[in-house]
């Protein structure tokens, strides 16, 4: 069941039981850098991100808010609301902590870049 709660800025949010992890990953000379909403449940609460990407059930995986880039740079190649990422195809696949997300958005991390 669905669980309401109220954010800092008084604003109701819906926890629906997904995690929404940064993927980046590698295929030939393009980074691929997107959001991959994942099922979670009480077994998995203390999963880091890397365990959800051992874990995905299909060999294609659909990412949000996607942005591609040439490999060495930070000069965004193409964008896409959606993309269907075929993990067959990618040379090296990793997800972003949570927390790390978070941490950039507050201006406590650094973002890396995009090369």
């Amino acid at each position: 069941m669905p669980q309401k709660q109220v954010d800092e800025h008084g604003e109701i949010t819906v926890d629906v039981g997904f995690e929404e992890l940064t993927l980046v990953a590698y295929m030939g000379d393009l980074k691929v850098v997107g959001k991959a909403h994942v099922g979670v449940d009480s077994r998995s609460s203390s999963r880091r991100s890397s365990d959800y990407i051992r874990s995905f059930p299909d060999k294609r995986i659909t990412l949000s808010d996607v942005r591609v880039y040439k490999k060495g740079s930070a000069e965004l190649f193409d964008a896409a609301p959606f993309m269907i990422l075929n993990i067959d195809r990618v040379d090296l696949i990793y997800a972003r902590e949570p927390t790390q997300g978070r941490m950039i958005e507050a201006g406590c991390l650094e973002a890396e870049e995009p090369a």
